[in-house]
């Protein structure tokens, strides 16, 4: 666990409920307003304000959607070159299985990450769909479909993540609906919740979420019991969690237990 040391100027200056709220960040890296303000059981003001005093002080970072850590060296552990080469194969039936929930001519959001990508890769060129995505990963794959449409928001490119983001990205996202998304994880715990590798994906996700009637999950196995960098929502968001026959036993479960659908690709 990483931790702030104090100058003792600042020690007099925090409350037991700030120094909690510098600690939650820095364990998760990335927590938007409203999650904090949750976690701690005080009002969005409460939190919205301490924040502000923490970031003038240069404890955390506020950024767009949320807040971030402020610890020297602390950085996504999320590269999709080295990702592309994992599970391949794993990626690939579960992207199958949620090409095969899909109806001709839908409209979907497609996240970033490999296994979204996935996805991307093995659409039939004659697809008739129309894919809202702010994965370049996800482009470069879906030019090849003749008879689909492609919408991206655009903004500042990521090289690491492959992905398009600026401060309205988000915003245009929410301005489209679409009959499912289907959304990636780095990390899944269930203590911790669901995870990815960096805050600007956060509200991307957010909103795709948001703005979809069926919310499905894509992830393989090897990420259950596994915490990223930032949290960016729950279980129970999703109607859906498509995965490989590993998943543990616990989390089947707990998945089941908590009325999602489960498909074992």
């Amino acid at each position: 666990m990483n931790k702030i040391i104090y100058t003792e100027q600042q020690m007099n200056t925090l409350n037991n409920r700030q120094q909690k709220e510098v600690e939650i960040v820095n364990n998760l890296h990335f927590i938007t307003i409203k999650d904090l303000a949750n976690t701690l059981n005080v009002s969005e003001m409460t939190a919205r304000r301490d924040c502000a005093q923490l970031a003038n002080q240069g404890l955390i970072k506020q950024v767009y959607g949320g807040i971030t850590s402020n610890i020297p060296g602390k950085t996504p552990n999320y590269i999709v070159d080295s990702e592309i080469k994992k599970n391949t194969i794993i990626k690939e039936k579960i992207a199958a299985k949620a090409i095969s929930l899909l109806a001709k001519d839908e409209v979907f959001f497609l996240d970033s990450g490999t296994t979204a990508a996935a996805i991307a890769k093995l659409l039939p060129r004659d697809s008739s769909y129309t894919i809202i995505t702010p994965s370049f990963l996800a482009i470069e794959l879906l030019v090849k479909l003749d008879q689909s449409s492609i919408i991206c928001p655009g903004g500042i490119y990521l090289n690491k993540p492959r992905v398009f983001y600026n401060q309205e990205s988000a915003n245009l996202l929410r301005q489209y609906r679409a009959s499912k998304c289907f959304i990636g994880a780095t990390g899944f715990d269930i203590n911790q919740g669901i995870t990815c590798g960096y805050f600007e994906d956060v509200p991307l996700k957010q909103a795709m979420l948001d703005c979809s009637q069926e919310r499905i999950l894509i992830i393989d196995s090897s990420k259950f019991d596994k915490v990223s960098t930032c949290v960016f929502t729950n279980l129970t968001t999703f109607s859906a969690i498509i995965t490989d026959e590993g998943i543990p036993q616990a989390y089947r479960d707990f998945i089941t237990s908590n009325g999602i659908k489960l498909y074992i690709a």
